[in-house]
């Protein structure tokens, strides 16, 4: 072995990086695995090395494995001739297969130690493949283990909602509402509680993440096209994501409105007694009129004259109208412009009729009565909505009634 040859091996002490940072790939089960495999494998073979090179050393006393090993195959070493003896093939894989034997405390004794430094070493290699034994079967418990959790604890969930449904006498309808509910959350999260998550770090470092979270949302709202960092910092912090599965009603008709829901993915149809009053779809805004509650003196909460229900896998996010509020008055250089561009698609607290009057005074026919705007519908104007990017006209409500 020349000099050169060992300052090379100083490049193995980039290995303890990698050590650090097995911790860091630890939930790559498969990657973590190969890594100890081939930890394992490389101090097998440079025991086998110092194996050798121990044997070796002791080539004239005559009585170690090499000389057993020149025996069996027949390749006796000759005196004065370095050539002789076992090719360096068999030499190695003798080495290599004797370190295996007893890293892994198999021990077959066909190769055996003979000296007593051979002796010495054995049992050096013995306590090292304890450990490495050891940290290998650890690890891989562990692997295993984080593999099975997660499905352990879907299956775990799924049977305390069946056991919810026995115990309530849940109809079926319901019940099967509850699971894929819960199945959508899942497959969507991932089994993890992104709420916790989010909690567990500081506050200053939450509003980055909600920034970042509600970003096309912030950034493709015309509403908060002239807010503030601090302004928009405040509102992400505010936003709740809601997830629906098809079929799934988010509203009910008298239910309190309290937020405003802004549709990031998917539609939903609003419904007023099982007739579809309006399908909306991405970018479309409904819930409460924050332009009207912002006015009144007393802030009474409204409740819902219609019915919301999911038609596709839908993602919405929302805000709370008192948290909106309260924003509002914190940067009132934010109010003028919000109000002034805010469009509400459609508002689910107006009255469903239409008073007669206000047909009364107009001369114009009954059509020309319905102003055509997409934003800030009512009940008495023509309903346009957004469904897969084709636009779709519901006519007057009011109109049909009459």
């Amino acid at each position: 072995m020349t000099v050169t040859g060992v300052l090379k091996t100083a490049r193995l002490l980039r290995l303890l990086r990698v050590a650090r940072r097995i911790d860091q790939y630890s939930e790559y089960g498969a990657a973590v695995l190969l890594l100890l495999m081939a930890t394992f494998t490389l101090i097998a073979h440079w025991l086998a090395c110092l194996f050798y090179a121990i044997t070796y050393v002791e080539i004239d006393s005559r009585i170690g494995w090499l000389h057993r090993l020149a025996n069996a195959s027949n390749a006796r070493y000759a005196p004065n001739d370095p050539t002789s003896g076992p090719d360096i093939w068999s030499r190695y894989i003798t080495c290599l297969y004797f370190t295996f034997t007893i890293l892994t405390s198999v021990g077959f004794g066909n190769v055996a130690p003979v000296t007593n430094y051979e002796k010495i070493f054995t049992i050096f290699a013995m306590m090292v493949g304890s450990l490495m034994s050891a940290a290998i079967f650890g690890n891989v418990s562990s692997i295993m283990l984080r593999l099975y959790r997660g499905t352990q604890e879907y299956h775990e969930m799924l049977t305390s909602i069946k056991e919810f449904v026995r115990f309530h006498y849940i109809p079926k309808q319901l019940a099967n509402r509850l699971v894929e509910s819960y199945q959508h959350t899942r497959s969507f999260t991932n089994g993890v509680d992104m709420n916790a998550v989010l909690k567990s770090f500081p506050e200053c470092l939450q509003a980055d993440i909600c920034l970042h979270l509600n970003r096309n949302l912030l950034n493709g709202c015309a509403a908060f096209s002239h807010a503030s960092p601090g302004c928009l910092r405040a509102l992400s912090i505010k936003f709740k994501s809601t997830h629906a599965p098809p079929g799934d009603t988010l509203i009910h008709p008298g239910d309190v409105l309290d937020s405003v829901y802004f549709i990031v993915r998917g539609s939903i149809e609003i419904l007023f007694e099982d007739v579809v009053t309006a399908i909306l779809g991405k970018d479309d805004i409904f819930g409460e009129d924050i332009r009207k509650s912002y006015f009144e003196e007393t802030r009474s909460l409204g409740k819902s004259r219609y019915s919301v229900r999911a038609i596709s896998y839908s993602e919405m996010h929302s805000i709370d109208s008192h948290d909106l509020h309260d924003i509002m008055r914190s940067y009132p250089e934010f109010v003028s412009q919000f109000l002034h561009n805010f469009g509400l698609t459609f508002n689910l607290r107006q009255e469903f009729h239409t008073p007669a009057s206000k047909y009364e005074d107009d001369d114009d026919d009954a059509m020309g009565a319905c102003e055509l705007r997409r934003r800030n519908l009512s009940p008495d104007e023509e309903i346009v909505s957004h469904t897969g990017g084709d636009r779709i006209s519901v006519h007057c409500v009011s109109l049909l009634q009459r």
